[in-house]
């Protein structure tokens, strides 16, 4: 689910660990307790705590599947400038833009988007450090079952590439949109 919203009392501890590994722990006044690494709400995987609730969220949370196998990254030569986010908390952002901006039915950012696993509609395509740190935190750890391919961002580069990362070695590099790629939403 994109972004997870929390209720009530929150006492919240964030360590890190060191390159790359996080701890972080919330209690709410249910007495929910989430940790990256820990199954969300809507059933996927926590990712990403960024240690408050603004904006009207905490958490960033995998969904438990991928959503297709095989997705276009988007339009070719359409350029969408509101879609070049590639930091955290931009991927939503940049998934309305390309579904704004490309029509194309079966692109990854509408994929993802059209996803309601947990009941929850607020799904979303990754950015490229989204993404990055869900092969971090869930594939290099073991935590899930991402493939070891690749897998489609929302950080448009330009008119024809996309950023891409590979679930294999890690790196991420350009795309064109016309290929074919993994989608997870977030």
């Amino acid at each position: 689910m994109s972004k997870v919203k929390t209720t009530g009392f929150i006492l919240a501890m964030v360590m890190v660990l060191g390159a790359g590994d996080y701890f972080s722990k919330e209690i709410n006044a249910q007495g929910t307790t989430y940790k990256v690494g820990d199954r969300g709400p809507a059933g996927g995987w926590i990712f990403y705590d960024k240690g408050n609730n603004a904006g009207g969220w905490r958490y960033l949370e995998a969904a438990p599947v991928d959503q297709s196998p095989a997705a276009k990254g988007g339009c070719g030569k359409v350029s969408t400038p509101d879609a070049k986010g590639i930091v955290i908390g931009t991927g939503k952002t940049n998934t309305a833009a390309i579904i704004k901006s490309c029509t194309d039915a079966g692109i990854a950012a509408k994929i993802a988007a059209d996803y309601r696993g947990g009941d929850k509609s607020d799904w979303f395509l990754p950015s490229r450090d989204e993404l990055n740190l869900m092969y971090v935190t869930l594939r290099k750890a073991g935590v899930d079952g991402l493939a070891k391919e690749n897998y489609w961002s929302s950080s448009e580069i330009d008119a024809y590439k996309t950023w891409v990362q590979s679930f294999r070695s890690g790196a991420y590099n350009g795309n064109y949109k016309s290929m074919k790629f993994r989608v997870r939403a977030v």
